[in-house]
């Protein structure tokens, strides 16, 4: 067996004093986020404003779109779900006319593309799965 061998204080001090322990700074912490004007170092021009502002409405419009399409697959999908177990069961009548009833009271004015219609076809829609689940 090889007897460990200690270094001496001094030998120590020169291993921290390295020219390589040197070379490596200190972790710093990250940077925090900045945004363009800071980035720059000044306000974006009149120009350059306008040019981002148009960006970023355009890739409001993109996700709006995008968005709207998943939940016109969401309710369309629920809705032809509702159509296949209406299909699919033997319903009793009673069941048939709660549910007709229900898709019938419902009052949209699809011309005017309101929010709230889209809300009211979703809560008959659930009013129909509800009810064939039962």
């Amino acid at each position: 067996m090889e007897p460990v061998k200690r270094k001496s204080p001094k030998e120590k001090l020169r291993v921290k004093s390295s020219p390589t322990a040197a070379a490596v700074p200190a972790a710093e912490p990250a940077p925090a986020k900045r945004n363009i004007a800071a980035a720059l170092g000044r306000k974006p021009s009149r120009k350059m404003a306008r040019e981002m502002l148009l960006l970023e409405t355009r890739r409001l419009r993109v996700v709006f779109s995008e968005i709207a399409e998943r939940y016109l697959e969401e309710t369309e999908g629920r809705i032809a779900s509702a159509i296949a177990a209406i299909e699919a069961k033997s319903l009793p009548a009673r069941k048939i006319g709660k549910l007709l009833e229900a898709v019938q009271g419902l009052s949209v004015k699809s011309r005017k593309g309101r929010r709230k219609d889209l809300a009211r076809i979703e809560k008959v829609t659930e009013t129909l799965l509800k009810g064939l689940e039962e």
